[in-house]
């Protein structure tokens, strides 16, 4: 047996336990009580796209007039992505911009596995500009709801039609919810950062007995009288319920959005749709699987067998870098596996053609795969290197374009050729060195040859012999 066969068997045979372990051991989260299967919990799980899981689908459009820049789009994505997250309870959300055609620029939020009964409110939560303001209205209590017009209080703003403060002045860890003893109100406590908070005290110390309002996007969500100087702190009074409030506290925390945007479309997948879904990609790739590792078996005998098990390996390392790295399962990045399936099998016919002329013309089966491999590498190659440059344009027309179902399809497809390239190398190569020392190859029928198709048989047919 050729030196390091073994060492690569063994590290073959760790890597499908470790794969076996990642795809099949359950996480603790899916357990009864959510305690770990024997004490050992697997920290990997699949991430299930908007298609399988069920959720809802948005897509905004910035609102007419306005033509944001390419980091503007960007900022307001990671802000909605964070207003998601930390408003929503939504696992591995999908926000991203795009770019149509005709450039149009919008963001696509997907929410797997949302299901709540306030969907519209918690959408358009996401869409508010969230601009806090702090107005001088002098003399004038505005009501909460209102609409300021700033143009109408620009004399008491000295001459300026812009704000006292913003939300840009506000200290973020300053920000929480409490309740008013006297009331039982809830308000939200603030406190003002940098120069803000001189700015304020001395503002509150002059304009005692004025009005004080505060706008968020313009709308009045409190306008109170200024009864003594605030020493850079104070609270926003309104009639807010917690949910109310802790919304705002969240919004205030985040920041701004620099771009106003309408909902162009929303759409809701349904989670019995997407089990559905499941179940039926489930079969469809056990049915590839299968047709795929008994062609094998029949046309290439021995060597098919081993493909087989190489390919059973490959499914499993397959899954098991998706779940660690985290790939969103779509039921179009499930069509790319199953596709992969197919590309993953075909460097073995590859190698197993070239083995097999090799053997025709009567060199020992160590030499015949050494020749053979080295013959098929370069279409191996190749073929595979094509393939993943179209991937690659694929994923990136699908970024860049706003389609899902490329992105997923392009991330699976290659990640999947990848890893066969690892298992026709490494993995396939190893199983048929396992061969040399057993004496098959005077058995050619397990390779699918004629059983005149031996070493010795062919020596002679060269050499005149018979």
């Amino acid at each position: 047996m050729r030196r390091g066969t073994l060492t690569l068997l063994f590290l073959i045979i760790l890597l499908a336990a470790g794969a076996a372990y990642t795809v099949f051991w359950p996480n603790a989260a899916s357990q009864k009580g959510g305690k770990p299967l024997y004490g050992i919990n697997n920290p990997f799980t699949f991430h299930e796209g908007l298609d399988l899981q069920g959720g809802v689908r948005v897509l905004l459009n910035p609102k007419p007039g306005q033509n944001p820049t390419d980091d503007e789009m960007a900022t307001a994505r990671n802000l909605i992505e964070q207003r998601v997250n930390k408003g929503l309870s939504v696992n591995e959300p999908i926000v991203r911009t795009q770019t149509t055609l005709d450039g149009q620029k919008s963001i696509v939020v997907e929410l797997p596995g949302y299901n709540s009964g306030n969907q519209q409110a918690d959408v358009e939560s996401l869409l508010r500009t969230g601009q806090l303001e702090i107005w001088n209205t002098g003399t004038t209590p505005l009501q909460n709801g209102a609409t300021l017009n700033p143009s109408d209080f620009a004399a008491d703003n000295n001459g300026s039609i812009k704000p006292l403060f913003t939300g840009n002045d506000l200290d973020p860890n300053s920000l929480g919810v409490q309740q008013n003893s006297q009331t039982s109100q809830y308000v939200i406590a603030f406190g003002m950062r940098g120069d803000a908070v001189g700015r304020l005290s001395t503002y509150t110390s002059q304009n005692v007995g004025k009005y004080m309002t505060i706008t968020l996007d313009k709308k009045v969500i409190s306008s109170a009288v200024i009864n003594s100087q605030l020493p850079g702190n104070g609270v926003i009074e309104g009639n807010f319920t917690v949910d109310d409030a802790n919304q705002l506290v969240q919004l205030l925390k985040i920041g701004a959005l620099p771009i106003s945007f309408d909902i162009a479309s929303e759409s809701t997948v349904g989670a019995t749709l997407g089990q559905d879904s499941i179940y039926k990609s489930l079969i469809a790739g056990a049915i590839g699987l299968g047709i795929v590792m008994l062609f094998m078996l029949l046309y290439y005998r021995l060597p098919g067998f081993l493909a087989d098990v190489a390919l059973i390996l490959y499914s499993l390392l397959t899954l098991a870098v998706f779940k660690m790295i985290g790939v969103t399962m779509s039921l179009a990045g499930i069509a790319g596996f199953v596709l992969s399936i197919g590309m993953a099998v075909d460097a073995n016919v590859l190698i197993f053609e070239r083995v097999k002329e090799e053997l025709r013309e009567g060199r020992l089966l160590a030499s015949a795969i050494d020749i053979g491999w080295k013959r098929a590498w370069p279409s191996i190659r190749d073929s595979n290197i094509s393939t993943m440059i179209t991937c690659a344009v694929l994923y990136i027309f699908g970024t860049n374009f706003g389609a899902t179902i490329i992105v997923g399809f392009a991330t699976t497809l290659f990640l999947g050729v990848v890893i066969s390239m690892f298992t026709a190398i490494t993995v396939t190569r190893t199983f048929l060195n396992l061969l040399v020392p057993t004496g098959v190859v005077n058995h050619p029928a397990l390779f699918g040859l004629p059983g005149n198709a031996t070493p010795k048989a062919a020596l002679a047919r060269r050499n005149g012999t018979v």
